[in-house]
This record gives structure tokens, sequence and C-alpha cells, in this order.
């Protein structure tokens, strides 16, 4: 039986669509177009092949190899030696597209008209015949990576079987594939010893057999750091995700670009395994890096309805003295919002997801329902747990003034917490799928100093699931519960709860939720509970249309729980520093409803 590999060239990609004359406008255009010099829009449109006799996959690969040459037509004429050279072509070129799909044994007629004056049809005719089957196929993994649980998984979930239809696309793919997942794993000699096709045309018959060396799996060596001479070492290191003497992983060093890349003190990152400076199959690990300007000064302006127009100034130092401590001060002036934090990091030195840090802030708010006034200092312990998850614990001292509905607090808290998150999206600019939650528990006593007590959970989570049709659901929901024994206007306004505005409840006013005194105005919750839900389609690139439902309220018991509700559309426009968002909503199951603009700009997960 006689046996060769087959050519993966023979696999066309799909072509664009051909125009064709649908009016006579259409065609008065074809006609300018014809008179002067030979386009590829002018090749297509004198020269018509239509292919007839199958379907699908198999139809548009032989049309993209029958794709009209550009030099068939000179000065606006079809060149009929190069035409009828091309009809000559044409069943040799459609065997080789039907090959790749396995139709080795194809009848293919070719016939050649004018149905128009100035227009060519070359019509091809094509019974497939039965395509070639796979009557034994061999795929293993040989030397010492052989009993790898990912390549004997690969090796498993080859996708082609004895009885298939033998497709060379899937083959090859499948084939790089296993040696690409061997690579990754560190064995960089991987090759494959036999990687043969045996085909039997007249039999309609193939064999697959495939057998990939591994050869000696590599390990991490030193990594060597390049052109940040000014950053402790020590610092630089925790931002590995391996260790010398680990596995060799393209994962791992594909996860340390990243690291780097996102932490915003290096305009460029570049990591080179040095395989040919490898002793004993360790490989020294060369990362260059080109540092950020040590000291930042960012300036932003913006709007958003919560907040009203805004302005910004934000300073820091990446490196102070020299040590991986990071400075940071900003001032935010807003028509409700105002405030001034000055922040000082100290980077952990196991891993770069840890730190700790120190906060004094001054902050005044003030919304439709309260006023704030408020000095703050905290300290904070922040530990990552793997790649999407952090940790903390933290101390604050605050010291506020703050009105609601016409009573005044001036309180001193000493306030412990804890808190917990984990954000998980593939694309930060346009995600299509992702989530997001934090927890956070905190509370005070009179034993610490503070001038009431209370203890308090909070949550948060939204999920984003993409759908068919360019559509995608955003669910989100929001939870907070206080316990106390007094009365939760001794409390802070800023440790009380309200809804309602961009990011809560659309259709109301920024914070104009929550439980009323005996005149009618918002107080703030002992509770909260808000939901919503969000279906949006992508239009284009960068434009998206969505429709929303959101509801919730703060409360002190679930007897006196009214939940607001709100309905409405929006159109988002997403750019590289975060979406830009106009949403219209109504509210709903209320009298006198009322409609609210909401207007954000940057990421609002």
């Amino acid at each position: 039986m006689p046996s060769y590999l087959v050519n993966s060239d023979r696999f066309h990609p799909t072509p664009w669509c051909r125009p064709e004359i649908r009016s006579s406008f259409v065609l008065f255009l074809a006609v300018c177009l014809f008179i002067l010099p030979a386009t590829a829009v002018a090749a297509s449109e004198s020269v018509r092949v239509v292919v007839e006799g199958i379907s699908g996959k198999e139809l548009a690969n032989v049309e993209a190899a029958l794709t009209v040459p550009f030099t068939l037509i000179q000065d606006g004429k079809v060149d009929r030696l190069w035409l009828e050279r091309f009809e000559r072509q044409a069943p040799g070129k459609a065997r080789e597209a039907l090959e790749a799909f396995g139709y080795y044994r194809p009848t293919i007629a070719v016939s050649l008209d004018t149905p128009e004056e100035g227009v060519y049809r070359l019509r091809v005719r094509v019974d497939p015949g039965e395509p070639v089957r796979l009557t034994r196929v061999r795929v293993q993994v040989q030397g010492p990576g052989a009993s790898t649980t990912v390549l004997m998984k690969a090796v498993s979930d080859f996708p082609l079987h004895t009885g298939d239809v033998l497709r060379q696309d899937i083959y090859e793919r499948s084939k790089g594939e296993l040696q690409s997942k061997a690579v990754g794993l560190g064995y960089l000699d991987a090759q494959f010893s036999v990687h043969t096709i045996r085909l039997n045309e007249a039999e309609a018959k193939a064999e697959i057999d495939l057998v990939l060396e591994t050869g000696q799996q590599y390990r991490f060596g030193e990594a060597h750091f390049l052109g940040a001479p000014r950053y402790p070492r020590e610092y630089l290191q925790t931002f590995l995700d391996f260790k010398p003497g680990d596995p060799f992983s393209t994962e791992k060093i594909l996860q340390t670009q990243l690291n780097l890349a996102t932490a915003e003190r290096f305009q460029s990152v570049v990591i080179q395994p040095d395989k040919v400076g490898a002793k004993d199959y360790a490989i020294p690990i060369n990362v260059d890096l080109t540092p950020s300007p040590q000291k930042v000064v960012r300036v932003g302006a913006g709007f958003t309805t919560d907040y009203g127009p805004g302005f910004s100034v934000r300073y820091e130092d990446l490196n102070v003295f020299d040590s991986a401590q990071k400075l940071e001060s900003e001032l935010n002036l807003s028509q409700r919002l105002q405030g001034l934090a000055l922040r000082y990091v100290f980077p952990g030195s196991n891993d770069f997801r840890s730190f700790t840090s120190t906060r004094v802030a001054a902050q005044r708010e003030d919304t439709v329902s309260y006023t704030t006034k408020s000095v703050s200092a905290d300290i904070e312990r922040t530990r990552g747990f793997g790649r999407d998850r952090l940790g903390s614990i933290y101390l604050q001292l605050l010291k506020e003034d703050s009105t609601a509905g016409g009573d005044t607090t001036n309180t001193l808290l000493l306030v412990p917490g804890i808190r917990f998150s984990q954000r998980s999206y593939e694309n930060l600019i346009r995600p299509t799928k992702g989530f997001h939650y934090k927890f956070e528990a905190r509370g005070t006593t009179q034993s610490f100093g503070s001038d009431v007590g209370f203890a308090q959970l909070l949550g948060y989570g939204d999920v984003l699931l993409p759908l068919a049709g360019r559509f995608s659901l955003k669910i989100r929901g929001q939870a907070a519960a206080t316990s106390m024994n007094g009365n939760i206007l001794d409390v802070p306004v800023s440790f009380r709860f309200f809804t309602g505005g961009d990011n809560s409840v659309r259709g109301y006013a920024y914070q104009s939720l929550g439980p009323n005194n005996a005149q009618g105005e918002v107080v703030g919750g002992k509770h909260l509970l808000v939901g919503s839900i969000e279906l949006e389609r992508a239009l284009g690139t960068n434009w998206g249309a969505a429709v929303f439902y959101d509801t919730g309220n703060a409360f002190d018991d679930f007897d006196s729980l009214n939940l607001a509700q709100s309905a409405g559309v929006g159109v988002r426009y997403y750019t590289p520093v975060g979406p830009i968002r106009l949403d219209i909503a109504r509210q709903v199951g209320v009298s006198d409803a009322e409609y609210r603009f909401h207007f954000t700009i940057g990421m609002q997960f």
C-alpha cells in the first residue's frame, strides 16, 4: 500500500465574499471599473467562478483555491490565454483543496461560458465522492516525559480516531498542540520521530502514525535582572513565578512577564530564557527591565452623575530611598466630594502582592442625604493568596463630624477589620466574562475608646457571562448588616448604609435611598440589600447597548424593607482607560415615576 505525508499547505483560508452585480447602478460602476487599470475588484467582477455540488467548509476552501489571479486582466480586458490556463488548472486546485477534508478521489468537471458581454463564468461541478477514512491511529509519547499527566491526556484526547474521516487540518493542528504542550512543560527538545499519514487512495483508507520524543526536561536556572539597578534584587525576585530548580514552563515565564508589566514601575519588560547558556538542563533567565520615571505627577479631570465635575492631582515616588517603598499623595476635588490623602507602602519580602501600608486622609462629602467631614489614619497589612485573591487586616482611627436629617454626630472611632477579595476578568478593557467579589468584617466597641460600639458584615459580588450573538449578562449583588445595641443614629454617617446612584439603584440620586426620620428625611440604615441584572449587546469594536433592571434599599429591619426599583437602557463606549457609560433609568413601582440620566467614566466593576 503506497504511503506518503499529505501536504498541509492545501488547506486554504476562507476568502472574503465576492461582489455580484445586482442592479443597474452597480452594473454602471462595474463598467467604470472595467476601463480602469486592473484591480482585485475588477478581476472578481469580470471573471466569475461558480462552484457546484459541495457546501460548507469544503465549498469555502475550494472557492479560496480558485480565487481569480490579479494578472488575468490586463488593461481592463481578460487575457484569454491566461484564462484558458486558469481553466486547465482549476480541477487540480479544487482537488487539492478537497484533500484537506479527506476527499482524494473527487470527480470535477469544468466549463467556461459568457452569460453576459465582458463577463466570463467558470463553472466547476464537483462530486466529492467517498471520503478517506482512518483504519488505524497510533499516537504515542516517548522519553522522560511520557508519563506526564498533561501529555498522557493530550494523547487520549487526540481528536482523530479509527473510522473518522481523514481531516488533515485537524491532524496538523492537534500535532502542533501536542508538541507545544511538551515544550510548555519544559521539554524544549521535543520532536516527532515519526509523523506519517499512510494513504491508500484506491481503497479510501489511511493510517496515522505519530510518535513524539520528549527529550530531557529543562529546569529554571538563576534569574538575572538587567536595567533596573536602583531596585533591590530581593524586591524584583518577588515578581518571579518560579524558583531555580522548578521545571521550566512557558506559562510561568508569561506570568512573570505579566506580574512585572502590571506593577506600574517598569516601562518595558523583556524576559529571555538563555537555552544556549544552560548547564545540566538548567536555563538562566535574563529579565531586561526599563524602569518608569521614579517620580510621577498625574493630573485628571472628569464627570460623573454621582459627584459632578471633578479634578484630581496624584503624586507618586515609586522607589523611595532606592528601597522599592512607595509614597503616594492625592488631591480630589469634585462638586460633592473633596479629599486629600497620603499613603506610604512597604513591599512584602516574598510576594509582590503582599505589602504593608499606612495612610492619613481628610475628606468632605456633601450629598442630598448627608454631609460629612472626617480625618482618618489607618494601617493595613495585605497578603496575596494566589494570582487573583487578596486578603488584609487593618486598623483605622476616625474622627468624623456628620449631619443627616438635621441630626449631627461628632464621633471618634477605633475600628479594626478584615477584607478578602478576588477579581478575574479575561480582558480589562472590554471584558466579556469574569467575576469579582469582596467581603469585609469590621467593628468597634467602647472598650477600644470609641464613642459607640457596633459590628458589621459587608459583601459585594458580580459575574459577567458571555451569551450567543455578542450578548453578555452581568448580575450584581450587594448586602450589608449591622449588629448593635444602641441607635443607628449614634453611628457616624460613613458607617450607615444608603443606596441610589450610578453604581447601585439607577433612577435615583446618589445615596438618596434609605430609612427616613419623622420629617421624611433620609438618615441611613443598619442593613443594605441591592441587586441588578444587565444585558448588553456589543456593537462593532468599541460600542455596546444595554438594558437593565436595578432594585434595592437600605433598611433597619426586614419589616420596614421597601425595595426601590428601576429599569432603563444605556450605551457604552470602551476605551483603553475604561468605558464611558450613559444610562437613562425610570423608577418602577411608584407614582409620579421620574427619569434620570447616569453618566460614568472608568471601570465600574
